[in-house]
């Protein structure tokens, strides 16, 4: 698989921070997969979204060494959607249009790219609702939407699923799955350590703005280190079947401990 996103030797510091948010990170985010960043929060994942879509030091200011490499369109979904609604559309499809109208594109190009976006993220039957009106779960897809509607080729993802139910939530994680599939880049930060190992093709572990691990989700959700006070966690599998004494590696998920037993 070809890198959508190459970091060398990042290191970064928000403005006025005596101390760097990111220190001499490197990783590469192929195309056709999703990686993950894990960690507590300070850890830097949110940082490193900010690095990867040029938004810090561009617009966030701050100092940056190290460099970074995108291979086409970069889009960032924020875990607070509320803060990326542009304030110029009064409908749903007005505002999941408004990115693409300002990449200059034709009208017919955008109506649809607009309406394939909505239709992946479930939103279609709010194409006509004022923004303001929605449900913090319904915005955040929205909003979805319209990165979606951009066409990018790196999609960088903030807490995706922050707001919403379960079942949104994994039909999210399922979507999130299928535009990998479909050759984009996905890099993506979650609490929800459950979701990665149908999800994630690759882990990295964030601690004080380091890589502490990366690699296969297979080999770090089961690294031990995750279950100690001051870390992330694995998934709640991991945790009852290590609980209970059943032997290293844990299984990660409900379908795998069910094979181990058997």
């Amino acid at each position: 698989m070809t890198a959508r996103l190459t970091l060398h030797a990042v290191t970064y510091h928000y403005p006025a921070s005596p101390a760097p948010a990111l220190t001499n990170v490197s990783l590469e985010v192929p195309s056709g997969a999703v990686t993950a960043l894990i960690g507590n929060v300070g850890a830097g994942a949110s940082t490193l979204l900010l690095v990867a879509g040029d938004l810090a030091p561009r617009v966030m200011g701050g100092e940056l060494t190290g460099s970074v490499e995108r291979a086409g369109r970069a889009a960032l979904l924020l875990p607070t959607p509320w803060t990326q609604v542009s304030g110029m559309a009064f409908t749903v499809h007005d505002e999941v249009a408004f990115g693409p109208a300002n990449l200059g594109w034709p009208r017919e190009r955008i109506s649809a790219s607009v309406e394939r976006a909505l239709t992946r993220v479930d939103v279609a039957h709010l194409r006509d609702r004022d923004p303001a009106t929605l449900s913090g779960g319904e915005l955040q897809r929205v909003i979805f939407a319209g990165i979606l509607a951009m066409e990018p080729e790196v999609l960088l993802l903030d807490e995706p699923t922050a707001e919403l139910d379960p079942l949104a939530a994994r039909r999210v994680w399922e979507l999130i799955r299928s535009l990998a599939a479909g050759g984009m880049a996905v890099i993506v930060a979650t609490n929800d350590i459950d979701a990665l190992p149908d999800v994630a093709d690759r882990v990295v572990w964030l601690e004080s703005g380091t890589i502490r691990a990366q690699g296969p989700a297979a080999q770090v959700l089961v690294d031990r280190g995750l279950a100690a006070d001051d870390a992330p966690g694995s998934t709640a599998v991991a945790a009852v079947w290590r609980a209970a004494g059943l032997g290293e590696p844990p299984p990660l998920t409900v379908s795998q401990a069910v094979e181990r037993l058997r």
